[in-house]
């Protein structure tokens, strides 16, 4: 027969290992409370709906008097909750949120639901419900947690968060600093320093004092205002643990703060008038205003993501050489590792820490709200190396901002062997990059493989690069990848969107290797065309999720990725060598299921368009060609052709705008518009029409009827059978396979053109039904115009 008494005999055992019955200030109370204010709000708490009820354990804190604790339990694990969580007498979790339902008009209440009768079966489930909050939280926890536990959970979910606000706060800086002529650079470094300085209460408390009306001329106030800040960073710095050398650097960066004028002048001119210098005063005080209460009690959870924008903000620019890996990337790259609580993570040039800090973030999201696991998170679970400064002292700010001040984060050159054996000595298994890009492709090849050799086996490297290395031709490139696959197995390559790290234009891939395990001949690597992650460029904020897509998106990613699908137009699977492309471009199938009447209507009133804006024909009409309109597409079957076996393929004698004379032959560019036409004149290099044009990043294929000139990277194609009908067929079959797949990373070469696989309609030899086209294409409207 099942019986209560054991299961509160295990919730009185878990409390004491908590320090609950060693803790002076907490009360703990069964079934009943001494505390007028909880006797009164339970008076009408009983479970049958008449007069008082209590839940088995009740535990206030005399110092935290706004906080309390209450445990319901039930002998049957059957019995833990309920569909609806509204069988208040006979589920544990139901009857504990019927009495925090009514404690919460005056407390902050963890209500904890217990069912078991062994430890081996307990289950324990968390909820909060804040002082006067219309409903409660799942906090998830499934073991009973200390008190500086749950208080740290009551006030992270107490605090407000206005995200937004944070980031127009950054951006409102960088503008600032900018008209003042600041660096990008050192306004990161800037904003880094007072964040740190703010940490020292008597700084903060004290910064204001440097600036007084009763100044003496010989006295500088910034002199001694960049002076007091300086002191404080070194002592937060010292007070979060870092060590001497780390200090040192960082503080070697802060100091190039003195260096700066418009920082330590005594005066500046503001619209020609000479006035007193409070440019730095008023930014700390700024911060302190509208940051700085975010931070309490070291959580900086909140800051955190401030200071991360704003380095993306500041720090994105090509002058300084950051390219920072945008949040909810760095976030995935957790979810592609199947990260754990327990894992070691290494980014070998980890620059501002984004990395790091998401993972740090999602290991802290899988082992709940124990504080003690955080911590051991947080000193030996995070490993970065970062050869630069100034990068090395935004990293180790950002992550002491995070609560984390005494990660393993090295100064140095992750090439140096003795760097390296450091980290391998810490038998890290995941790793996460994104090496700089100006090393080219076989450097940042060579980032993954200098990596992975710090890596135990089996383990995951997750890399963003640039698309250039999985698939230069060239030979050291090649011979990188040979090495790679001679040691590692490469699971999967995601191709990233092409405006990822706007706004730096550079198209880019996720690569992911298994350490130690040489990549079977017979092996399949997956392939994902993740271009589009519903971010939109929105002036002024940036490429923001404004639609709310993302989550939805990244769901769909993980779940093809997870289980290897091949999904038309998304995802494929391939076995490939070193020499070949690896990416899903090179392979993955077209979507024509979606071919619609519409679609190749367009195509004739936009070339209708350039014939009558152009004056080779004398009006338009809407009209067919042919009065018949039975003619469908689905009148014959599609088969899949590589375009080398249906049209011949060459490219353009590359002419320059310069060397155009006056004349009426188009002028073909990589122009998305106008039949691909820039302009028109005349040169001695001219092509012959009835052609199909495509330039080299895929943007549109145009049928050019007449002669031609070809700016660069212009691939012309050809067939004995083409007329102006099943050209303009053929310009929407192409745009179907080459729009989206082909883009600067990825150019339309004529190579890759000839192995591009597209679907036309066949006769009854199976071969392309060229005169279907032409009829289809006759019997739409506007066909009479050709």
């Amino acid at each position: 027969m099942a019986n209560e008494r054991k299961t509160e005999a295990i919730v009185r055992k878990l409390l004491k290992e908590n320090g609950y019955y060693s803790d002076d200030n907490i009360i703990i109370e069964e079934q009943s409370s001494d505390n007028p204010k909880i006797d009164k709000l339970l008076e009408n708490a009983s479970k049958s709906g008449e007069g008082k009820g209590y839940p088995e354990f009740i535990i206030s804190f005399l110092n935290r008097p706004d906080d309390l604790i209450i445990i319901e339990c039930k002998a049957d694990t059957t019995k833990h909750e309920s569909v609806d969580r509204k069988q208040y007498k006979d589920f544990a979790v139901d009857g504990v949120l019927l009495y925090a339902s009514h404690l919460k008009n005056q407390f902050n209440v963890v209500a904890i639901g217990v069912s078991g009768e062994t430890e081996r079966e307990v289950k324990i489930s968390h909820f909060l419900w804040l002082k006067e909050k219309r409903t409660y939280k799942d906090i998830g926890d499934k073991q009973i947690l200390t008190p500086k536990s749950l208080f740290s959970i009551i006030k992270d979910q107490s605090k407000p968060i206005r995200e937004e606000e944070l980031i127009k706060k950054a951006i409102e800086y960088n503008k600032t600093l900018h008209s003042f002529s600041i660096p990008e650079v050192e306004r990161c470094t800037l904003i880094s320093s007072i964040l740190v300085a703010l940490q020292d209460n008597v700084f903060a408390d004290s910064y204001k004092s440097h600036h007084t009306n009763g100044d003496s001329e010989d006295y500088n106030p910034n002199e001694s205002l960049i002076d007091s800040l300086l002191k404080s960073c070194e002592n937060v710095l010292r007070k979060n643990g870092l060590v001497q050398d780390k200090r040192d650097t960082i503080l070697g960066e802060y100091n190039k703060i003195k260096q700066n004028n418009k920082f330590k002048s005594k005066f500046v001119q503001v619209d020609k008038k000479r006035q007193k210098n409070t440019i730095l005063r008023d930014l700390i005080d700024d911060l302190n205003e509208y940051v700085i209460p975010y931070v309490s009690n070291d959580v900086f959870d909140v800051l955190g993501k401030f200071y991360t924008q704003f380095i993306r903000y500041a720090g994105s620019d090509k002058k300084i050489g950051l390219v920072l890996t945008p949040t909810h990337i760095t976030d995935l790259f957790c979810e592609l590792a199947e990260l754990s609580e327990y894992d070691k993570v290494f980014d070998p040039c980890c620059g501002t820490g984004g990395f790091l800090v998401s993972a740090m973030k999602y290991m802290f999201t899988k082992s709940g709200n124990d504080l003690i696991r955080h911590d051991q998170i947080k000193v030996g679970q995070l490993i970065g190396i970062e050869e630069r400064a100034d990068m090395f002292s935004h990293a180790c700010s950002n992550m002491m901002m995070w609560g984390d001040g005494k990660s393993q984060i090295h100064f140095g050159d992750c090439f140096d062997e003795e760097l390296k054996k450091q980290v391998s000595d810490e038998n890290p298994n995941k790793v996460f990059l994104n090496p700089p890009y100006d090393v080219g492709e076989d450097g940042q090849l060579e980032f993954i493989e200098n990596a992975m050799d710090c890596m135990v086996l089996g383990g995951l490297c997750v890399a963003i690069c640039q698309m250039s290395t999985v698939v230069s031709s060239k030979k050291v490139p090649i011979e990188i990848r040979r090495r790679l696959l001679g040691k590692h197995t490469l699971q999967a390559v995601l191709s990233m969107p092409d405006s990822l790290f706007h706004p730096i234009g550079v198209i880019t891939c996720i690569i992911i290797f298994q350490a130690g395990i040489p990549h079977p001949e017979n092996k399949e690597t997956f392939f994902g065309y993740f271009k589009d992650d519903g971010f939109q460029k929105i002036r002024n904020r940036g490429r923001i999720d404004q639609k709310g897509k993302w989550q939805d998106i990244k769901k769909e990613w993980l779940d093809t990725y997870v289980n290897r699908k091949s999904v038309t137009g998304l995802s494929v699977k391939k076995k490939v060598k070193p020499e070949d492309e690896w990416c899903a471009e090179a392979y993955m199938e077209s979507d024509y299921t979606t071919l619609t009447k519409e679609d190749f209507v367009k195509i004739l009133v936009d070339y209708s368009c350039f014939l009558f804006l152009n004056r080779y024909i004398s009006q338009a009409f809407s009209t067919p060609a042919e009065q018949s309109s039975d003619i469908k597409l689905s009148d014959r079957p599609l088969k899949t052709f590589v375009v080398k076996d249906v049209l011949d393929i060459e490219l353009g004698k590359p002419i320059h705008a310069e060397q155009v004379g006056e004349g009426v032959y188009p002028y073909i560019t990589r122009t998305a518009g106008n039949n691909g036409t820039e302009c028109f004149g005349f040169h001695d290099n001219s092509n012959e029409g009835n052609a199909v044009t495509l330039g080299a990043e895929g943007y549109i294929s145009f049928y050019q009827p007449r002669k031609f000139i070809t700016g660069n990277k212009i691939n012309i194609m050809r067939s004995p059978n083409l007329n102006v009908y099943n050209g303009l067929f053929l310009c929407h079959i192409l745009n179907v396979a080459s729009i989206g797949r082909y883009n600067y990373g990825y150019a339309a070469t004529k190579g890759r053109l000839e192995l591009l696989r597209i679907k036309l309609p066949i006769n009854l030899e199976k071969e392309p039904d060229w005169q279907f086209m032409e009829d289809y294409i006759k019997s739409l409207p506007y066909s009479s115009n050709f």
